[in-house]
């Protein structure tokens, strides 16, 4: 017998001056990237300032993860809404460079190094 488990992944949402701020915690896979798409493209609309994408209590991320973070970096882009990536562990990290998505992300270790990017820009 098998006990069903559900996936743990939480998603908050929340505003600075700067932008909004998507933050994640949990593992990023097949079952729980929905739950952090869906979430990130309501806080796109209306569209903020900008976008911070905070995947620093990701415990793991699957392709699936992968996937939500290039979704989310190409609307941006194509909107020119400035996005960034606060990241800094292994499990997020790693399959950025392997499939080497992180070239062509705004890569943070902290939200508050994202926010003084995004004032940089201004």
């Amino acid at each position: 017998m098998t006990a069903d488990r559900t996936p743990e992944l939480t998603v908050q949402v929340s505003t600075v001056p700067e932008a909004v701020v998507v933050t994640a915690a949990g593992a990023l896979d097949f079952g729980t990237a929905p739950v952090l798409r869906a979430r990130a493209r309501a806080a796109l609309a209306p569209p903020p300032e900008a976008l911070i994408v905070d995947l620093a209590g990701i415990t793991f991320c699957g392709s699936a993860g992968l996937q939500v973070i290039a979704e989310l970096a190409a609307a941006a882009k194509a909107t020119n809404l400035p996005f960034a990536l606060v990241t800094e562990g292994r499990a997020v990290l790693r399959p950025l460079q392997l499939t080497r998505l992180d070239a062509g992300l705004a890569l943070h270790p902290t939200v508050t190094g994202a926010r003084a990017w995004l004032r940089q820009l201004s």
